[in-house]
């Protein structure tokens, strides 16, 4: 290792756990399979290494994430005309950060990366770990920049220059909830709508067991908070949080804003009544929260609105069916604030970011690749599927064929077309819908999941420059944060408040007012 990697080595090594707490319709065509840079005659050949999510799912005969119909479909179309080989690296979903650092300290990470995490990118930015893509996007990237365009772009503007590529999210939101229709009807229930309901509904669940679980039954069910599952009871904490100003907005952290207490101590009353799952903490990849739902244990759950990992074919909602043949989920919203509103956080109208290592050799290519899928055909291929074989089109839409030959060859496609979160057609209310059809089992159900998760819906605040000691403490006070909440909903009730002031003051001293105070003088300077 030469000294120039030994520094960034060490750079990183220092930061190595950082992190976030707590998202043409056709047959591959001639565009599909036009050569990207203009021409592949005489250059040498190239390996390209794409990261690819890896979350386990695969369904029985598609293949690994690193060589099924869509990689090969990929090599076919863009890596062949472009003597390009795609090579995918595969990285766990729920430890994609962790995974990514190490990569990247080690000077193994793939010339493609990914994440969600902008307290990571600040860290590498500022370790020197990126490559600056604002002239390889004008030079290789024509399709990607008129595609993305400059509000999007800027989105990947960090310390002045464009380190990131951030993709495209039409549609903004995150969490719904959800609740067995089922076992309302047989009690007389209507769906929730507002916090009392939903309590009330809670406990006739737990008392009378519509579902005859043989006292199995869990009536909110929520995985461990890490921010890598589906579910969470956030949605409902922060409906307890009172009104702040604009700069106690930007400044405070969710654990620190008034009234997140009190929903903290509402779950730890759910908890004290057998409401809530008693385990949720250990469940940190999410995979006992699905099988509790697939088997009919679960009442009520907030989670990622109209996920395929819940309503794609032959996954959680499918298997629901076959254990349960009845069992049935209704969108609701029930989590009031003081205001009678339903807040919740929503995406910023972007999704992942798109990064190329400074280690990178083929940083040309790599923008070639993504060049080549911001195509609208191409694009549309990745998203959809192949007419006839994965989608059909209803009203001018695509929707999905599920046939186990289908579910076999398309799944997890979000993660392989890496410049958009979800599906454009042009507006909200068409984005909606080319979105449900996705789902045409449930495609009621995801439609209202989308609406729900979009109303009374606010994007955290957006700094124009990197918060230094959030990007030094990160990792330390999502930690802290996250052991405050588990410990609090776990405690005797006698304890509840010794417990909750203890760890929010030992998350103050751990860099919490550190970031507040550098954060609440941001805010006064953006002002200016």
């Amino acid at each position: 290792m030469n000294e120039k990697h030994s520094k960034w080595f060490r750079m990183l090594a220092a930061a190595l756990m950082l992190t976030g707490m707590l998202s043409a319709c056709s047959s591959p065509s001639k565009e599909a399979s036009q050569d990207a840079s203009g021409g592949a005659a005489g250059k040498d050949p190239v390996t390209l290494k794409v990261e690819v999510f890896d979350r386990g799912n695969a369904p029985a005969g598609a293949g690994p994430v690193t060589d099924n119909f869509w990689t090969q479909w990929i090599q076919k179309n863009f890596g062949d005309p472009n003597n390009i080989k795609l090579q995918f690296v595969p990285v766990p979903r729920n430890q994609e950060v962790d995974k990514l650092n190490v990569l990247m300290a080690t000077g193994d990470a793939p010339d493609l990366v990914f994440t969600y995490d902008l307290n990571t990118i600040n860290n590498y930015v500022k370790s020197g770990g990126l490559t600056e893509l604002g002239k390889l996007i004008d030079d290789h990237g024509p399709n990607l920049k008129k595609f993305l365009g400059p509000d999007v772009l800027s989105y990947g503007v960090f310390s002045g220059k464009q380190y990131t590529i951030p993709a495209k999210r039409p549609l903004q939101h995150t969490q719904s909830s959800y609740i067995r229709k089922d076992w309302l009807d047989k009690l007389g229930l209507p769906v929730p709508k507002t916090t009392e309901e939903f309590y009330n509904a809670m406990k006739a669940f737990k008392e009378k067991d519509p579902g005859q679980t043989g006292g199995k039954v869990i009536p909110y069910s929520f995985s461990a908070m890490n921010g890598t599952t589906i579910s969470t009871p956030g949605v409902l904490i922060s409906s307890f949080v009172k009104p702040l100003s604009e700069e106690d907005f930007y400044a405070t952290p969710e654990l620190l804003k008034p009234g997140y207490k009190e929903g903290v101590r509402y779950l730890n009353k759910m908890n004290q009544e057998g409401l809530i799952h008693p385990d949720f903490a250990l469940d940190k990849d999410g995979k006992t929260f699905e099988r509790d739902v697939a088997n009919g244990y679960v009442g009520a759950f907030t989670a990622l609105a109209a996920h395929p990992a819940l309503m794609g074919p032959g996954n959680v909602f499918d298997t629901l069916q076959k254990n349960v043949p009845g069992a049935e989920y209704a969108a609701m919203d029930p989590f009031t604030n003081e205001e009678g509103r339903t807040p919740k956080a929503i995406y910023d109208p972007v999704g992942l970011h798109i990064l190329i290592p400074k280690s990178s050799k083929h940083a040309a290519e790599a923008i070639q690749y993504l060049d080549w899928m911001s195509k609208p055909d191409v694009l549309f291929t990745l998203t959809n599927g192949i007419e006839g074989q994965h989608h059909t089109v209803e009203n001018g839409f695509p929707k999905a064929i599920t046939t186990d030959e289908a579910k076999k060859t398309f799944y997890n496609n979000t993660d392989i077309a890496l410049v958009i979160n979800g599906k454009d057609f042009g507006s909200q209310d068409k984005n909606i819908e080319a979105t449900s059809l996705a789902f045409p089992s449930y495609t009621e159900l995801a439609k209202q999941t989308i609406k729900n998760a979009l109303k009374d819906g606010y994007t955290n605040p957006r700094f124009d420059r990197p918060i230094d000691s959030e990007i030094k403490y990160s990792k330390t006070l999502a930690d802290k944060a996250q052991e405050a909440v588990v410990k609090s909903i776990l405690a005797k009730p006698n304890e509840f408040d010794g417990v909750f002031d203890s760890k929010t003051a030992e998350y103050v001293k751990l860099g919490g007012q550190a970031v507040m105070d550098e954060k609440r003088a941001a805010y006064k300077e953006m002002k200016k």
